[in-house]
């Protein structure tokens, strides 16, 4: 015996399936017809008390017994899309709940009730960022020892993939996330790089020597690192810069 999915009885399907599309990036994956499921497994039941056999007027869309529940990266994106949708009836405005995470509960066109949250690893990483320990954040998020410190170590190995050839963090970039996932995934394939290839330093590094980052290098810095000069720099910032990634690479 094993659990197999949630069904929520539906009165327009149509409506349902754009509402769960548009906001949750749902597609449907199994269509019997007036039962759908979604990529996430939900199910959608249109003439569900013809299936079960009861009365029709027993059914109660707005039970507020139970709630679908699903976490995002990035709340603030899911606001802007929900702000788009004015229609969309809130049961409240975003709060964050004791354990530090924020969201906020709405409903869907049937009534039932949603939470959308950011999801707790992300939460967790806020205070890893912040520079608490395991064991604080343990307290502040309120989740046990052994889910934070995996989360922890997910948080040290992902934070090591953000810290470029150069020694550079992508994740404080002005262009991470809008016009670069960073370095090391796109393979130096930087927005500033000529098209199709990748940044010399990440080309000379990984490509020509075989090398995980320039830290390993007796050169460093190198004619390359002055030739790929950001040029919003004074010489006094750029110093600084280079200085702060020699620093990085020595920690890596």
């Amino acid at each position: 015996m094993k659990y197999f999915t949630t069904v929520i009885a539906v009165q327009d399907m149509e409506k349902s399936l754009q509402f769960y599309k548009e906001l949750f990036n749902q597609d449907v994956v199994v269509d019997l017809g007036e039962n759908k499921t979604l990529t996430c497994g939900l199910g959608l039941q249109q003439g569900l008390e013809h299936i079960a056999g009861f009365d029709a007027g027993t059914m109660k869309f707005r039970s507020n017994t139970m709630e679908l529940y699903f976490e995002t990266e990035d709340f603030d994106a899911f606001m802007k899309l929900l702000d788009s949708y004015p229609q969309v009836e809130r049961l409240h405005e975003p709060k964050t709940f004791p354990w530090l995470q924020t969201g906020i509960h709405i409903f869907d066109p049937d009534g039932h009730l949603i939470e959308v949250s950011e999801s707790m690893y992300s939460v967790a990483c806020k205070q890893f960022k912040a520079g608490k320990t395991i064991e604080e954040t343990v307290k502040l998020v309120q989740h046990p020892i052994e889910v934070v410190r995996a989360w922890h170590e997910r948080y040290q190995e992902e934070k090591k993939e953000l810290i470029s050839v150069c020694g550079t963090d992508c994740s404080a970039c002005y262009c991470f996330g809008k016009m670069c996932n960073g370095c090391n995934p796109c393979e130096g394939k930087v927005f500033h790089a000529a098209e199709g290839k990748a940044c010399p330093i990440y080309d000379c590094v990984r490509n020509k020597r075989s090398m995980q980052n320039c830290g390993k290098c007796s050169e460093v810095p190198c004619k390359i690192w002055l030739d790929t000069r950001d040029p919003r720099f004074s010489d006094e910032e750029f110093n600084q810069n280079v200085a702060a990634r020699v620093q990085a690479l020595k920690k890596e």
